[in-house]
């Protein structure tokens, strides 16, 4: 009886050590996204929301949370018929790594940390129509692309089913210079 409970005091341990050694995904802290960004690839279900003229055809120039981290503002250009229109949109966090913000319908969204240089955000829009589109951007504080974060992003695209296809680069210079 004495050896059946050491079994499973073992046991206990083993499995306590086993499960606090499993990497969970923590949220990114809102000070590592707070600042400039620039959009590298966005790739969606629907093409159509994110190609020319499309309302998630989207220049970011910045992404400020307030001091808290419960809620923040996109800063960014759309570009329309070829001129560009500034805009900015706020959203606030509803839970763990989750936030919500309505632009071209209702969007939930959160963000994938990939390095000091590079941020994907996975989004989910429902438009005033009620279709739903899956969106994932790859955004970057450098004009470069690095090789890693873009084999990530990449590695999203196909875990959401998105074709390879449906990536919109934006990595060749929008022509909405910075204000």
């Amino acid at each position: 009886m004495q050896a059946n409970k050491m079994k499973v005091l073992f046991l206990t341990l083993v499995l306590g050590l086993v499960c606090s050694s499993q990497e969970i995904p923590a949220e990114p802290h809102h000070s590592q996204i707070s600042g400039e960004w620039r959009t590298h690839y966005i790739a969606s279900s629907n093409t159509d929301k994110t190609g020319e003229n499309g309302p998630f055809n989207v220049y970011l120039r910045s992404i400020k949370f307030n001091d808290k981290g419960d809620s923040l503002v996109f800063h960014f250009f759309v570009k329309n018929n070829g001129e560009c229109t500034e805009s900015s949109v706020s959203g606030r966090r509803i839970a763990n790594n989750v936030y919500v913000a309505e632009y071209a319908g209702a969007n939930q969204f959160h963000f994938i940390l990939v390095s000091d240089d590079g941020l994907i955000v996975n989004t989910e829009n429902v438009d005033d129509e009620g279709n739903r589109t899956r969106l994932i951007g790859l955004l970057g504080k450098e004009d470069e692309v690095d090789d890693h974060d873009l084999e990530r992003f990449l590695e999203e695209v196909r875990k959401l089913g998105i074709p390879e296809e449906n990536i919109v680069d934006f990595t060749k210079g929008d022509g909405c210079q910075a204000q």
